[in-house]
């Protein structure tokens, strides 16, 4: 690092602006090639899913999963209630049943799930959120009719659901 005078900084700052601007990277985002994460281990892979030949090809880093080793110690059977769960389970490393990742419970989650009654979940964090993923609507509009008055509209719900879609008036009318 080296320090500048306010005069030397502006001219400076002005000749790194201009080059910028001559060069097309002034007002543009960091390019991807600077990101310490792999295209497959960003939000954008949830919501743009690419196969990692095309990742790449676009300019994209892609990070393999690492393969840990089976973990070779005692397995914990996780009971079916929340009750019969006594404290060691915090001690100890559980295997999700769909990855056969390990993962842990930690004494705040564990006092969560009792006191709203919640089994011990039996996925880990990975696989729960891929599940929540599943479950959201399409990042795409559909051109709909209002349910109630047949004014057009746009959302997320496609065309062939059956959910009732309302416009925004007629669910104020229907909220308030």
């Amino acid at each position: 690092n080296k320090e500048y005078s306010k005069e030397d900084y502006c001219e400076l700052k002005e000749k790194i602006i201009a080059h910028m601007k001559k060069t097309g990277e002034w007002g543009e985002f960091f390019p991807s090639s600077m990101s310490p994460f792999g295209y497959n281990e960003t939000v954008a892979h949830e919501y743009s899913p690419l196969e990692k030949e095309k990742a790449l090809e676009m300019g994209f880093s892609w990070r393999e999963q690492e393969i840990h080793a089976k973990y070779d110690g005692r397995s914990y059977e996780i009971p079916d209630s929340i009750t019969e769960v006594s404290d060691d389970i915090c001690d100890n490393i559980l295997t999700c049943e769909v990855s056969e990742k390990n993962y842990r419970i930690v004494k705040p989650e564990l006092a969560f799930y009792r006191k709203m009654r919640l089994p011990i979940p039996r996925l880990c964090p990975d696989e729960r959120h891929k599940q929540r993923m599943k479950l959201r609507n399409p990042r795409e509009l559909f051109d709909r009719k209002c349910s109630t008055c047949q004014c057009e509209i746009q959302t997320t719900y496609a065309p062939d659901r059956p959910e009732k879609v309302l416009c925004e008036k007629c669910y104020q009318d229907q909220v308030q």
